[in-house]
């Protein structure tokens, strides 16, 4: 797998992701031992809570501190940890085929931006969908290679692709192959996507939303907080190329809508400080929705490489 070149995973981020771990700060259910806190109560790993004593119970596991003082018996009880499912829900609606380009001013870069380039992805040249699979390719070897099950659901309107949650090499060279074969398509639905998933996902896990967004957010959050009332752990990785933030056109152009072909002739310079107001408050508002329901989000900008972007996510979902 490590040796195999895919268009969205190349042999050098096998070798950037082998030492990296995924890990929730949330409680998930898996079918193996692994590095995530499962719901369910054991002898092992991380104290979590006492209970009485009851015949069976093995004598090494008693609180005899707490026997002393309160003359009663109880057991410790630890958190075990499991393996964890995951779902990486990516959008491949048409607004993902969008890309700027170079036309980003260099003073606009993120922190995480000055970092040297890694991997075909860093340039800022490719389209979000192109992004966004680099990324969900990432994270699936990731996963898998700690253990982890992860499946894929791509959608649009409606949902394009489901691959079942799984691991091994066999199951990873299904999913990269299958983001080969797939293009962008039509309007995007993110929140039927994740009403869905929450209704058919039976166990607490994660899911991993990669998308712009560019959809009705008050729908969205909803679903968001449909998944997270069913308890599953969630990621948001917001998709955006930096020319939707700053409108760098100098002349008047006619933009077309790339989910429904509808057509708007502007001068960029006339509207410019507004457009960028009301993409500064959209963005601000899916961020601090996000934190209002612990969901941990990141904001990914095309021109940021790859690797640099996984490595600001798991410093977010670790809590550091």
């Amino acid at each position: 797998m490590a040796g195999l070149r895919y268009r969205f995973f190349q042999p050098t981020q096998a070798a950037q992701l082998r030492r990296l771990e995924l890990t929730v700060r949330g409680v998930v259910e898996g079918v193996f031992a692994g590095l995530h806190k499962s719901p369910h109560k054991g002898f092992s790993v991380e104290f979590a809570e006492h209970r009485e004593y009851v015949p069976g119970d093995e004598i090494k596991h008693l609180d005899w501190t707490v026997l002393a003082r309160t003359d009663r018996y109880f057991v410790k009880q630890y958190e075990q940890e499991t393996n964890l499912r995951a779902t990486i829900c990516l959008d491949a609606s048409a607004s993902m085929n969008f890309s700027g380009g170079m036309a980003q001013p260099a003073k606009k870069r993120s922190r995480l931006a000055k970092k040297e380039p890694a991997g075909p992805y860093a340039a800022g040249a490719v389209t979000k969908y192109e992004y966004a699979c680099v990324l969900a390719c990432s994270l699936a070897y990731m996963l898998a290679n700690q253990q982890d099950m992860v499946g894929l659901t791509v959608f649009d309107t409606d949902i394009r692709l489901e691959i079942p949650q799984g691991n091994g090499a066999s199951h990873l060279d299904q999913i990269f192959k299958k983001l080969e074969a797939l293009t962008p398509g039509k309007t995007t639905n993110v929140a039927d996507t994740l009403h869905t998933l929450a209704n058919k996902v039976p166990r607490r896990g994660l899911v991993i939303l990669i998308s712009d967004l560019l959809d009705d957010p008050d729908k969205i959050l909803l679903a968001l907080q449909h998944l997270r009332h069913a308890r599953h752990q969630m990621i948001v990785i917001q998709v955006m190329d930096r020319a939707e933030l700053d409108l760098p056109h100098t002349r008047p152009v006619t933009f077309e809508d790339m989910e429904d072909q509808s057509r708007l002739q502007i001068d960029p310079k006339v509207i410019r400080e507004d457009y960028r107001r009301e993409v500064d408050a959209f963005l601000e508002s899916i961020k601090r929705r996000c934190g209002q329901f612990h969901i941990d989000h990141l904001l990914a900008f095309t021109d940021v490489p790859w690797d640099a972007q996984v490595r600001e996510l798991l410093r977010r979902t670790s809590g550091r």
